[in-house]
């Protein structure tokens, strides 16, 4: 069967659709990210055995795993307000506890976190002194938007955080959703602690299919997908009003609606087809910058768009440096400490 009619397949049984379950659907669904929800399902349920087993095992596995890595992140929420520093938990983390049944059924390789630019120093000193090691990467002022931190718990687990200032790495983004905005929409979530604050469900969706546009356009895994299913399923009428005035204020209407179909592809939704024609139909006569995202097809025409919608010469000059000298930590990463002034 062709890897489309396959996603297609598991994605209705995600649904509720029959499945036969064998090793190379489940193979699949680990993979995509949805073994858990697969292991749910009534196809997951009706599984013969041995699929049965290693779905049910999966389950288990995940579910141990979650609760380690929210433990983790109550702590780590809690020594960053103690240094004033109150980010957002986005991304996977936040839907596992928003829109999921359980949150063990959205499973995630690391920890999103939204801070302000302004707090980037205090919050890279709140992870080290919790134990935290930055990650090696190309990073400045304006490259990228985000550092990566990792530690080792006592038993091994490790913990990944992705801590960003800006919702997606292009430039053209730099502006949308600040910070400021979407915390004076965000919603509490009591099971990361008292400190655990994430979007509303309409700014969710933005960032949800802004993630899919700057990043994985042409490689979204199911998981993602069933993330903006699950989304615009549990949107009233007033956020879906909600969602498409902020999707069009900040001229990303084009790649929304993109996302939005591609889900639609797999899951074949009404509600999502729906929305997505309504913001196609917003994008129509509306000169959107982000919308060029859809049309990339190397990596150099990534920073040659973020050149193009830099607002000054000054932050263009900043972005090429950035990419033609990168930090020393990123160079010692990749090169010996005899070569490095050879691989500038």
């Amino acid at each position: 069967m062709p890897d489309d009619l396959r996603l297609r397949a598991l994605a209705s049984a995600l649904n509720g659709a029959p499945l036969q379950i064998d090793d190379a659907v489940i193979d699949l669904a680990i993979d995509h990210g949805v073994a858990a929800l697969l292991a749910r399902s009534p196809a997951g349920r009706a599984a013969a055995e041995p699929g049965a087993a290693r779905l049910r095992a999966h389950l288990r596995e995940r579910e141990v795993l979650t609760a380690i890595q929210d433990r983790e992140i109550v702590r780590v929420l809690d020594l960053l307000a103690a240094r004033g520093v109150c980010p957002l938990v986005i991304k996977g983390a936040h839907l596992a506890h928003a829109i999921y049944p359980s949150p063990a059924l959205r499973p995630r390789g690391d920890t999103d976190l939204l801070i302000a630019d302004r707090d980037r120093e205090q919050a890279a000193a709140a992870l080290a002194n919790a134990g935290y090691s930055p990650l090696a990467h190309v990073r400045g002022s304006v490259i990228l938007g985000q550092f990566h931190f990792i530690r080792r718990d006592a038993v091994g687990v490790p913990h990944a955080l992705d801590v960003h200032w800006r919702v997606a790495a292009p430039l053209l983004f730099a502006s949308v959703l600040p910070i400021d905005a979407l915390r004076g929409r965000a919603v509490r979530v009591p099971a990361l602690g008292a400190q655990a604050c994430g979007p509303s469900r309409a700014d969710a969706l933005v960032l949800a299919c802004i993630h899919l546009a700057a990043h994985h356009r042409d490689s979204a895994i199911l998981l993602w997908l069933y993330d903006l299913l699950l989304l615009a399923s549990a949107l009233d009428d007033r956020e879906h009003d909600a969602f498409v005035d902020t999707v069009v204020r900040s001229r990303v209407a084009a790649i929304c609606a993109h996302a939005l179909g591609h889900a639609d592809h797999f899951f074949d939704d009404g509600g999502l087809a729906a929305l997505a024609s309504r913001l196609r139909a917003e994008a129509e006569h509306r000169q959107e910058p982000s919308a060029r995202l859809l049309t990339l097809a190397r990596p150099v025409d990534g920073l040659l768009l973020d050149l193009r919608t830099s607002p000054t010469w000054g932050l263009r000059v900043r972005l090429l440096r950035e990419h033609l000298v990168p930090n020393r930590d990123f160079m010692r990463a990749r090169h010996t400490r005899g070569w490095l002034p050879l691989a500038y």
